[in-house]
């Protein structure tokens, strides 16, 4: 029996069309690989994006959120995971907010990820970081935003 490969996708809600297509091929060439795909809910950017094109081909998928429901409609032929808050804790015994929880779930039940950043997010790169801690497989790949020029 082949082993299940679940696939994370997480990347900022601010983000070059050049990045959200990027994503859409991520999903296309797990779709053909069989992977499952873990993504959050956010309703912008990377994650809908995700959900959207998850969505057109069917493809096997996990939506995670902290909601009852997900905030960008999930998929119907796939699931949704609400992740409760009190699931992580920080070493001093703290909560951590809720989408640091929801993303450590994410990277927790992944086999490997790929992160789509804008040069910016904060969220997205202590995700890598926290995927690479984990000694699991990620990939970031960098698609800033350009500076307007004046002049």
């Amino acid at each position: 029996m082949k082993p299940i490969t679940h696939l994370m996708i997480a990347g900022s809600r601010h983000s070059t069309r050049e990045a959200l297509a990027y994503a859409r091929r991520v999903v296309q060439r797990a779709h053909q690989l069989g992977y499952t795909i873990i993504v959050g809910d956010n309703p912008n950017g990377v994650d809908m994006v995700v959900v959207q094109e998850c969505r057109r081909l069917k493809v096997k998928v996990l939506v995670v959120g902290i909601t009852n429901f997900p905030r960008n409609n999930g998929c119907s032929h796939g699931s949704y995971v609400k992740v409760e808050r009190d699931t992580y804790r920080a070493a001093g015994g703290y909560l951590l907010d809720h989408y640091h929880t929801r993303d450590r779930w994410m990277v927790d039940n992944a086999t490997l990820g790929m992160f789509i950043w804008n040069g910016d997010s904060r969220g997205t790169k202590v995700g890598y970081g926290y995927m690479l801690s984990r000694h699991k497989e990620a990939h970031l790949v960098t698609f800033k935003f350009k500076e307007a020029r004046h002049g």
